[in-house]
């Protein structure tokens, strides 16, 4: 990691796990010795509302905690698509759910189509988990954080019953993503 300052947002619906991802890739920062803000903003309703949840990691003092012009937006529903997308920063990339957004979008390099939910039902069994295979997927692309403080993470913050799914979707997204060769310089 070259830059200064990453800003991740990360977009969709109430239950698809966001704040989990969030925080914890905002906790592997730390784990790095990277200084990280998370914060989270959701609807009243507990599933199916609007959700976002943004992180900003960087080698120095973060001066302030919200993203400003995201270098990621990681986007796991159609609605949040139309919501967020012009908040992309202008060296951003769009990483989306293509199993979750069905509108055909300009395929570049600013704008990455992965299926997490489908890859998830299909590793864990459930669509739970979605938000693992996103994590593992842009820790992988953009080298944030170590893989060892990812994983170290992923097993404090998965909530009970959860944590084999939550490593074995973690491995797949980081598998996804050596997998795909994109022709983008992610270190700018």
């Amino acid at each position: 990691m070259k830059k200064r300052r990453w800003e991740v947002r990360l977009v969709g619906q109430g239950g698809q796990g966001l704040a989990l991802a969030g925080i914890t890739l905002a906790e592997a920062a730390v784990r790095d010795g990277k200084n990280a803000i998370m914060n989270h903003i959701y609807g009243a309703q507990k599933r199916g509302g609007p959700s976002q949840a943004d992180v900003v990691i960087s080698q120095e003092e973060i001066d302030y905690p919200k993203v400003l012009d995201a270098d990621l937006l990681v986007i796991f529903s159609e609605a949040a698509f139309d919501e967020y997308r012009h908040q992309l920063g202008s060296h951003g990339s769009i990483v989306f759910d293509n199993s979750q957004i069905k509108r055909a979008l300009a395929e570049c390099d600013r704008v990455i189509p992965i299926p997490f939910a489908d890859i998830s039902q299909q590793v864990t069994g459930s669509s739970l988990s979605a938000n693992m295979v996103a994590l593992g997927f842009i820790v992988e692309l953009t080298k944030l954080v170590s893989h060892i403080s990812l994983v170290r993470a992923v097993n404090k913050r998965s909530p009970k019953g959860g944590l084999e799914a939550n490593q074995t979707a973690l491995e797949k997204g980081i598998e996804m993503a050596i997998s795909i060769k994109f022709g983008r310089n992610w270190d700018n």
